[in-house]
């Protein structure tokens, strides 16, 4: 698999851009599952909310349990025949598009028992993370150019947004013609989304290409791999993904992800709840604000690839983490007080919305890219899946968790299943959930962005001392400077870095 050209050319072609972004664009089913899928179950299903979110629950826990075993075994395909004719990352695409789009469809079907409902939920969580493990690996993989990386970020935003404004649009105009209180409409919609999502794919995969095989990518040689008994080599899938929290920028970039992927995993369960049953608009204006707000986030995204480009990730964090608390006022005020042109307020608002949404995902996105090569500074190997694989989990782990627990307060405040009214304590928590707790988190995310200090000026200085010691310098010639910076990034002392650690495997001392 010869790469080496195509890597090393900095400057990754628009057309590989433009196809990279192909994943996004097949988010279109994704955009339907959060907008739409626990109320097609509720309302007509006729699914319990608490039997929902278990659903969701005991299936998400299941592909974020195999995720990052997903990312361990990624990580190692180089050293196999399968993965050097393929890649790494790409045999994970291979076996995860065909999976996902069969069962993706599957779990729309009306008029099954709810037992199947259970049963496709599985398999299509144990599917999905073949696909999401490895995108987040490429935008590291793919170059080590911040700018490239950068625009990778920009192309990633961009095509999700468009997704969001064809998937939003496109469900208002079946609901005109089969009628939005029609369990058909949602059906055939999942349909073509899952067309139009395999094409999508199959795109992505064409434009993809990774880190060449190189001793970066080898995790161990073939010595190691014989003396690890099962149970061993078991052990440390458990052992790698708890050596990604002792990297001391991961730990950060966590907190700063979690934040703001926790308050808006929550906008998008009960963004239709709310709009219906606080605001009492009509289910076309949840497919029409949501097309607003990702319309005006194209135009979002150029600024803030503009910002972020000028002061580094964490100063465009803040920026829409501020942006989250002023907007989530305004929607209580809306809500409160209740002024006339109530639907074309909440639109309004919603652009705004999204574009403080715009601000933390360029942010936390771009920030990400830098992990891998901190972790290479530590561990001296590249382990891309790895990082995805734990990032994933532990989205999953969080979501799910607010899921469930969103599932239960809505259950105890007296939601009622295929109702279109609901009680006023159900009326005030779905209130409180959408601005009070956003607001609360964004708090939470600006203050440790104060504490993060992976910019881009500290991550050349890293990369540079890589390079240096991969072309044999020596650790003892550092600068006092990039032992500094290297120290304070990684959490380790210098002296610790670079393989002197027990950070992949319990064999070493630390």
């Amino acid at each position: 698999m010869n790469l080496d050209k195509e890597y090393e050319n900095k400057k990754i072609p628009f057309i590989k851009k433009l196809g990279f972004s192909s994943y996004q664009l097949a988010s279109v089913t994704e955009t339907m599952v959060n907008t739409w899928q626990m109320y097609y179950y509720t309302t007509f299903l006729g699914i319990s909310i608490v039997l929902v979110t278990l659903m969701f629950t005991i299936s998400k826990i299941i592909g974020a349990v195999l995720t990052p075993i997903y990312g361990y075994i990624s990580d190692r395909l180089y050293q196999t025949k399968f993965g050097r004719k393929f890649g790494r990352r790409k045999s994970m695409l291979i076996l995860g598009i065909p999976l996902k789009c069969i069962l993706y469809i599957l779990m729309w079907i009306p008029n099954m028992p709810t037992y199947m409902y259970f049963i496709f939920f599985i398999l299509y969580y144990i599917a999905q993370p073949l696909l999401t493990m490895p995108q987040l690996t490429f935008m590291s993989e793919m170059t080590q150019d911040s700018e490239q990386r950068a625009q990778l970020v920009g192309f990633n935003q961009a095509a999700a947004a468009v997704a969001g404004i064809f998937a939003s649009l496109f469900i208002t105009w079946i609901f005109k013609l089969l009628g939005q209180n029609n369990s058909m409409s949602y059906f055939v919609t999942a349909a073509i989304y899952d067309v139009i999502a395999l094409i999508m794919l199959i795109c992505f995969y064409k434009s993809v290409y990774e880190r060449p095989y190189d001793q970066s990518t080898i995790m161990e040689t073939e010595k190691q791999q014989t003396e690890e008994k099962g149970w061993q080599k078991i052990s440390l899938v458990f052992w790698n993904f708890l050596s990604c929290l002792r990297l001391k920028s991961y730990l950060l970039y966590l907190g700063l992800y979690l934040s703001e992927q926790m308050f808006r995993s929550l906008w998008g369960n009960i963004n239709t709840y709310f709009i219906i049953f606080v605001l009492l608009l009509t289910p076309n204006a949840v497919a029409v604000s949501t097309s607003a707000g990702f319309i005006f986030g194209i135009l979002f995204l150029i600024f803030f690839m503009w910002l972020t480009a000028k002061t580094n990730g964490p100063f465009t964090y803040r920026v829409g983490d501020f942006a989250t608390i002023a907007v989530c006022l305004a929607i209580m005020a809306l809500a409160i007080f209740r002024p006339a042109h109530m639907t074309l307020l909440f639109i309004i608002l919603t652009v705004l919305l999204n574009f403080a949404k715009t601000g933390v995902v360029n942010s936390t996105q771009f920030i990400f890219t830098f992990i891998p090569d901190i972790d290479e500074m530590v561990t001296g190997k590249r382990r891309e899946g790895q990082y995805s694989g734990v990032n994933n989990t532990l989205d999953v782990i969080f979501s799910t968790l607010e899921t469930l627990i969103l599932g239960f307060l809505l259950q105890a405040t007296g939601f009622v299943e295929k109702s279109h009214v609901q009680s006023q304590g159900t009326v005030n928590a779905l209130l409180i959930l959408y601005t009070v707790v956003p607001i609360i988190l964004a708090i939470i995310g600006i203050i440790i962005s104060y504490f993060f200090k992976l910019t881009t000026t500290n991550h050349q200085i890293v990369i540079d001392e890589i390079a240096r010691l991969r072309s044999g310098g020596s650790m003892a010639d550092v600068t006092p400077k990039t032992k500094k910076v290297v120290e304070q990034l990684t959490g380790f002392k210098y002296e610790n870095c670079w393989g002197n650690n027990n950070v992949m495997t319990y064999h070493k001392k630390s």
